[in-house]
């Protein structure tokens, strides 16, 4: 069985399937056709977060990419979409490209199925499957249809075969039991368990990241910060700076995340006492610019269905929190905080994904603490 996950450009892969069910054929493969010169597919134009807006006639749009795997293909799905980041920029496209997972493959015929749509769409199509014959239908599929792919594992395996001395097991991570050897599978047949020691690491491990979720959770908005000592960072900034995603990002890769947010109290920050518990260096204030913040939360509140014209003390309360001289006001006192205590890192959050300014606080916190000393590492 296979999982088609869609998760970027979704629009574009939406109309695909409409040209599909349309019999149009070609369609997708043809996402790059210049819309004048072919009125057929003239409706691909508006496809892709800035196509509209790219300086050229010619709309260049997002050719998909294939992932396989025959676990939860998170650690390809992973690479590609920090490979994909090397690309935003070129056409202006926000995501250049249409991207899907298949997970849990355990069958040759569904490769060939995979590979021949991956050749119909012009997809290229990136694998890590433990199995090496199913790497080998990949392989042979791809040579088959004439399609271009990656296989994030061969290379890999095999040079860890040769460094360890050691037969890989070939089998996927979902099909491994517990307590070592070879345990059975549901339909009776044999399957190699994980070993104790590395299933008591994946439960340690396992455990350090509920509770680092936890401790973010409890701890959002401001909250307890008698428990801000305890935090591996501290987020501060203004309402709608992004502070509870980006926690929340940086708490499910294990870190103990708090935050909070900067209100004003008759035009003055004030900020906890419990922040001088907090080391200096983790902690980060963020900033945008006072348009698109207005932008934002001028959205937000039409969100909610506050409108213009209403007159009651909720409504212009709501109002004025979105009105420019108060967006102005708070980002010029969030500056000045940022300013009185300068071992802070500040960071600009306007236009940017929660991944990239993650990327920024996760980089600073190695550097400052050394982490990739090879002196000081602690295996792991």
């Amino acid at each position: 069985t296979t999982t088609t996950t869609t998760t970027a450009a979704t629009a574009a892969a939406d109309d695909d399937d409409d040209c599909r069910d349309e019999g149009s054929d070609g369609c997708v493969t043809s996402l790059y056709q210049d819309p004048v010169n072919d009125p057929s597919r003239a409706k691909f134009s508006s496809l892709g977060s800035a196509a509209s807006n790219a300086p050229s006639t010619r709309a260049v749009l997002p050719k998909p990419v294939f992932v396989l795997s025959d676990c939860t293909g998170e650690s390809a799905a992973n690479t590609c979409r920090a490979a994909l980041t090397q690309f935003e920029d070129v056409n202006n496209l926000e995501m250049p490209t249409n991207f899907y997972v298949f997970r849990f493959l355990s069958e040759e015929s569904d490769v060939y199925k995979i590979v021949q749509q991956a050749k119909e769409d012009d997809a290229l199509v990136v694998h890590t499957l433990s199995d090496a014959a199913m790497a080998t239908a990949v392989a042979t599929a791809c040579k088959l249809y004439d399609v271009k792919s990656v296989n994030l594992w061969g290379r890999l395996l095999t040079a860890m075969e040769e460094h360890l001395d050691m037969n890989r097991t070939g089998v996927p991570l979902s099909a491994m039991g517990r307590g070592g050897g070879v345990g059975e599978d549901a339909a009776g047949g044999s399957r190699p368990r994980r070993g104790h020691a590395a299933a008591e690491s994946l439960s340690n491990d396992y455990y350090k990241l509920i509770e680092a979720v936890e401790f973010t959770r409890q701890m959002d908005d401001g909250a307890r910060p008698e428990r801000w000592k305890d935090a591996d960072i501290l987020i501060l900034g203004v309402s709608r700076t992004g502070k509870t995603p980006l926690s929340i990002y940086l708490g499910q890769r294990g870190y103990k995340v708090a935050n909070l947010p900067l209100v004003p109290r008759d035009g003055k920050l004030m900020v906890p006492k419990q922040i001088s518990d907090v080391d200096p260096s983790r902690v980060f204030g963020l900033l945008i610019d006072g348009d698109v913040l207005h932008s934002i939360r001028t959205n937000r509140l039409s969100s909610i269905g506050v409108r213009a014209g209403g007159a009651d003390a909720a409504t212009n309360a709501r109002r004025e929190y979105s009105a420019m001289r108060q967006v102005t006001q708070e980002l010029s006192l969030a500056k000045a905080l940022y300013a009185r205590n300068p071992e802070w890192e500040v960071l600009d959050v306007t236009h940017r994904g929660v991944e990239e300014t993650a990327a920024k606080i996760l980089r600073k916190m190695f550097t400052s603490e050394n982490a990739n000393n090879f002196q000081g590492m602690v295996s792991t």
